[in-house]
């Protein structure tokens, strides 16, 4: 159950770190000047990164907490939490293959001789990817639901009339 959250600090630093990428890249000035539209969404899909991260470090503390107390009620609540991150991540992870998919719409309404096709195959390519890492990270988290979904039945059991002992 600790690999699980040493995973899921890890997959949620991932996503800090790919939506800071997404924020602070110096292409996007680039982006900015060539289209509005893929700026806007570039930004977006960054920023929405910054929160599933940010919210799965807060997860792992709660999650911490829950295994080291064997709290029901924690335990369930960390459930929960990581069934909405999942959620969220695969809504997030769509929306960026989904902006992917409408550069070649921003590409064909494009007015700006300066541009050419690689620089908006190099925006779908990292929308898409960085979108389809996301939806592929968040089903991991089933690994961690069913841990814990285990873990709190083993409490469950053993706690309705005995003590329930942490073997090491």
């Amino acid at each position: 159950s600790l690999l699980f959250i040493f995973l899921l600090v890890i997959e949620s630093a991932a996503f800090i770190v790919l939506g800071a990428w997404h924020l602070i890249i110096p292409r996007l000035e680039t982006v900015l000047t060539f289209s509005n539209e893929i700026y806007r969404r570039e930004l977006g899909f960054g920023i929405l990164l910054v929160i599933i991260g940010s919210f799965g470090i807060l997860i792992s503390i709660l999650g911490l907490i829950a295994f080291f107390t064997l709290r029901l009620v924690l335990l369930r609540i960390f459930e929960l939490c990581l069934w909405l991150l999942m959620i969220v991540g695969v809504v997030v992870g769509i929306i960026g293959i989904i902006f992917a998919s409408q550069v070649d719409d921003f590409m064909s309404q494009s007015n700006n001789p300066n541009v050419t096709e690689r620089t908006y195959a190099e925006e779908k390519f990292m929308l898409g990817m960085n979108g389809g890492l996301v939806l592929f990270m968040s089903f991991t988290l089933l690994i961690g639901i069913t841990i814990v979904r285990c873990l709190t039945g083993d409490v469950n059991s053993y706690s309705s009339g005995r003590s329930y002992v942490r073997t090491q």
